[in-house]
């Protein structure tokens, strides 16, 4: 990943026609060859994924865990809701109490036969669970279509025709449809994607200068997965105020509800849940985190104890100091970077360093599944427009992409052997996006004070253009 001196950005035509290349044949070429080479079960791809999201048919891997919470507290039993969910019924409802809002407003919002908390049922329309997943997944491609093209005009100077703006869109859409993290979420109706939508629109509001909305929606966001309070450290260190403020607002205000609607006993209760999954993790092969890979590997020896291919109902693999303090120390190192590493400062925007502490949120993590990875979809449109004028990065990326938008269930094969590190392809490959939005690319040379202002230069290539969000 040499870095080599900025060149001048593709022509808007030559940029849409590869991306409309590139979705064609990493959306249909290459998965029509995995089925094609497949045999049996292992003709799975993420294009059947893609149609349950058009078929609106979700199922309840979120929803059938936050029913049966809901069901305890709502029951008015003594014994706290993770006491008696999560370790005496070994039911996996790891989010905080406060996620149960989520399924509480869809339960005010439809009639109980058009909310999925159960896939026993079948229903003749889709549940407002489904209707509700599709608007953020959505959300999410709006959301990545409008940084690309905001990059592009900003880095690229582009100033396009209707038709080649709607064209990529267009395309951008057709990549959210074909990248597994997001359909995956979908298919197994997690709420992941909510969490998707609202990273997108942070990662939005950022790159347009909107600290407190972006902060705002990160404190949702907290709310339903509480690591993203990491996001706060990281604001305090760059002296983002704004953000900082309004995220810390939004979670206390969602915090102090969820207080008073579940009660102190159960949030006390959730900390013990915390503890165990940081202490075990998963080995079941969804799971691309260090921890995941490291138990795989463990379960060559005791696959009765480290379940490769079997979600286990319930069942965690037992704690392992190995695993666990490896887990900690690269943990804390991905963090300890993407905290303490400034990117430059004539970079006012920081969207890559935005970019960089959420991926690290999300693959330090003990436990992150592939869905969990739906974050990655804008943060590619981020680092596209940045390695456009760096072509020795485009490869890695292109890479990167590849490996993180499929699916390639014939790594299962792998799993009763030390091979099996291979079924963590989707840690690897954003490993490389993580690389990537490192190192960045060298910025071509300042032009003149009117093109730092948004003024076209007079002799120099509109392309080296910089712009610098106002903050608000």
């Amino acid at each position: 990943m040499s870095q080599t001196p900025p060149t001048p950005c593709p022509s808007s035509v030559s940029l849409t026609r590869g991306l409309a290349i590139f979705l064609l044949l990493n959306a249909l070429i290459l998965n029509g060859l995995i089925w094609l080479a497949s045999s049996g079960p292992y003709k799975e791809t993420v294009l059947q994924h893609s149609a349950d999201v058009l078929r609106l048919n979700g199922s309840d891997d979120s929803w059938g865990a936050m029913g049966i919470a809901l069901e305890h507290f709502q029951s008015g039993g003594t014994v706290p809701i993770y006491s008696e969910v999560f370790f005496d019924r070994n039911v996996k409802f790891q989010y905080p109490p406060s996620s149960l809002f989520g399924l509480m407003a869809m339960q005010a919002m439809a009639p109980p036969a058009r909310v999925r908390t159960t896939d026993q049922d079948t229903y003749a329309w889709p549940t407002i669970n489904d209707v509700i997943a599709l608007i953020f997944l959505v959300l999410t491609a709006a959301a990545t279509a409008a940084l690309l093209e905001r990059g592009l005009r900003q880095q690229c100077r582009y100033d396009d025709t209707r038709t080649l703006t709607a064209l990529r869109i267009a395309i951008v859409f057709g990549l959210a449809l074909t990248f597994y993290p997001l359909v995956k979420a979908f298919s197994l109706g997690q709420i992941q994607v909510w969490i998707n939508g609202l990273f997108a629109l942070a990662l939005l509001a950022w790159a347009a200068g909107r600290r407190a909305a972006s902060g705002a929606l990160i404190g949702v966001v907290c709310l339903i997965k509480p690591h993203y309070g990491l996001f706060v450290l990281w604001a305090l260190l760059r002296k983002e105020w704004r953000f900082a403020f309004a995220c810390v607002a939004a979670g206390s205000v969602g915090l102090a509800a969820s207080v008073a609607a579940f009660g102190f006993a159960n949030h006390l209760d959730y900390l013990p849940v915390l503890s165990h999954l940081a202490e075990r993790g998963e080995t079941y092969y969804p799971n691309h985190s260090v921890n995941g890979l490291l138990n795989r590997l463990m379960s060559v020896g005791e696959p009765a104890l480290y379940r490769n291919l079997d979600w286990g109902d319930g069942g965690f693999p037992p704690f392992n100091r190995l695993v666990y303090w490896t887990t900690t120390i690269s943990s804390a190192a991905i963090l300890l970077l993407a905290l303490l590493r400034r990117h430059r400062e004539n970079d006012p925007d920081r969207v890559v360093d935005f970019c960089t502490m959420a991926v690290s949120a999300t693959v330090a993590s003990p436990i992150a599944w592939e869905h969990h990875y739906g974050v990655l979809f804008p943060v590619f449109a981020v680092v596209l427009v940045s390695a456009l004028r760096s072509p020795a990065r485009l490869p890695w990326l292109i890479l990167s992409y590849a490996f993180a938008s499929n699916y390639f269930i014939a790594t299962q094969l792998l799993a009763p052997t030390f091979w099996n590190v291979f079924q963590s392809y989707l840690l690897f490959a954003t490993w490389i996006l993580l690389v990537l939005l490192h190192l960045r690319p060298p910025q071509p040379p300042a032009n003149t004070a009117g093109a730092a202002q948004g003024r076209l230069p007079d002799t120099q290539p509109v392309n080296t253009m910089r712009f610098s969000a106002n903050k608000v």
